[in-house]
């Protein structure tokens, strides 16, 4: 995601929904921690289908974040110039392709490769936490700090 989103830990089709079947769905991902690679893919499709569902409020709070902190450089300094509703009009346009499954899929692969076996408990357990909360605000107040994280090193 490219300018607003940088290197976006978009970790998800379970919608903002209950927590019942969150849960449902991070058991798995929990379970597959020990795969490795399978674990970390399956962890995050989950993730990112779930935050797909819930765009209209993860993304408006992502920008929010990141602007916050200046990741990636220069978006403070965009969101003055054009305004946070432009912003966050550019961050949907750029999420609508970057959410796509074939996106998810590459954006999955290459957390898979990337990320720091020492890291990689961690990020499930963040994951798992976040996918286990049963309405679209719980999960994303969860899930915009781990969007935040770098996971490689």
């Amino acid at each position: 995601m490219k300018t607003v989103f940088g290197v976006l830990i978009s970790l998800v089709a379970s919608a903002c929904m209950g927590a019942e079947t969150a849960a449902e769905e991070a058991a798995p991902a929990q379970q597959a921690l020990g795969r490795a690679e399978g674990g970390t893919l399956q962890s995050c499709r989950s993730f990112m289908q779930r935050q797909r569902a819930c765009s209209a409020e993860l993304i408006p709070a992502l920008v929010d974040a990141r602007v916050k902190a200046d990741d990636p450089a220069g978006i403070a300094a965009r969101d003055r110039e054009i305004g946070r509703d432009a912003l966050v009009r550019e961050a949907l346009a750029e999420w609508a392709v970057d959410s796509r499954d074939e996106a998810v899929e590459a954006t999955c692969a290459e957390i898979a490769r990337a990320i720091d076996p020492a890291r990689e408990h961690e990020l499930a357990s963040g994951v798992s936490a976040c996918l286990a909360l049963p309405g679209r605000d719980e999960f994303v107040a969860c899930a915009v700090p781990l969007n935040l994280m770098r996971w490689k090193h």
